[in-house]
């Protein structure tokens, strides 16, 4: 087995636990995103579980456009806003072929995220894990380390001076590097936060769902995420039946790198309940793997959702960024058990 090959899984746990060599950047990417294959062996292959691959790129590698842990793309599907987790949000367009093929990225505009300040604060502070656009046009990003959520305002990204909001009860509890990496804003106008926690093994994880914009601690209410065996959420988008997306990782030192994307049904988002959802499709070698944190969803052609991922290269030369498009086919999203 080649050197690198066993260094990939090893600096995989080590970025995770904030220790794996970060690159630095030179002021930007020298191209702008490379067209990948989901599996070079077998060109051919599109169908990953329930969703078909419409195109996946690989963008610059380093610091500037590196370490994306959420996205958001616009419903036309020509602009996209992420965030890094070193308090950056980053831009760009989106570009596709006749067929509606995702076949390029570009055009990036890096710009730092305006930090709160607070004397309690202790630690790193600009973590941004995840990021949401709400109806009224604001924006929402959870930050780790020091667990919080900041609502932003600004037309094309989160900009200006944040405001936070009121923390879920028991979120200072959780792990420096465990707290809030999932967010979503429910068609219903509801905030669903998710805890991604320790890497531990259990598969239960905190999670809190609130009115659009909450005023206190109170208006969180608790409910359960439960992922697969050493998967953790990462990301969750929300979907037009009031559902939503889930995206879970999984790192190990043998197998590297895994994702996989679940559908967690509306009436499983409740004060309470237990959200166990059903698997769509996974991500494991030999397909393109690495550390995916950040999900989207826009309406396709014909009923069909249009489902984008991006993974997190913790600006590191073992790792690279992604972008995938992939297709949920109209009536893919088969009713489940709430609470099971």
């Amino acid at each position: 087995m080649r050197l690198r090959t066993l260094l990939i899984p090893i600096c995989a746990l080590l970025a995770v636990a904030g220790g794996c060599a970060a690159v630095a950047g030179n002021g930007g990417p020298a191209a702008s995103s490379v067209p990948i294959a989901l599996d070079p062996d077998r060109p051919s292959l599109t169908e990953v579980g329930a969703l078909r691959l419409r195109g996946a790129l690989r963008l610059p590698d380093g610091a500037e456009v590196g370490g994306l842990s959420g996205l958001w793309v616009s419903d036309s599907g020509e602009r996209f806003v992420a965030v890094s987790d070193n308090g950056k949000s980053v831009t760009g367009r989106l570009s596709y072929d006749a067929q509606g093929q995702l076949v390029g990225a570009g055009h990036y505009d890096v710009r730092r995220l305006v930090i709160d300040k607070d004397t309690g604060y202790r630690g790193r502070l600009n973590d941004s894990e995840d990021i949401i656009r709400l109806p009224d046009g604001g924006w929402l990003v959870p930050f780790e380390r020091t667990h919080r959520i900041l609502r932003y305002g600004g037309a094309e990204r989160p900009e200006g001076t944040p405001r936070k909001l009121p923390v879920p009860p028991g979120l200072e509890k959780a792990p420096s590097n465990g707290g809030v990496e999932a967010l979503a804003a429910l068609s219903d106008g509801r905030i669903l936060a998710i805890e991604e926690g320790d890497d531990d093994g259990v598969r239960e994880r905190h999670a809190w769902i609130a009115p659009a914009d909450p005023k206190a601690r109170g208006d969180w209410q608790p409910l359960t995420y439960r992922a697969a065996p050493r998967f953790r959420p990462t990301a969750a988008a929300p979907l037009p039946d009031g559902g939503v997306l889930v995206l879970e990782r999984r790192v190990t030192l043998l197998g590297g790198w895994g994702a996989r994307i679940v559908h967690v049904p509306a009436d499983s988002l409740r004060g309470g309940a237990t959200m166990d959802g059903v698997e769509l499709a996974r991500l494991e070698p030999p397909l393109p793997t690495d550390n995916f944190e950040g999900l989207s969803v826009r309406p396709g052609p014909d009923g069909d959702l249009l489902v984008y991922i991006v993974s997190d290269d913790n600006r590191s030369p073992l790792q690279r960024t992604y972008l995938m498009m992939f297709q949920l086919p109209a009536g893919a999203l088969k009713p489940t058990v709430a609470g099971r």
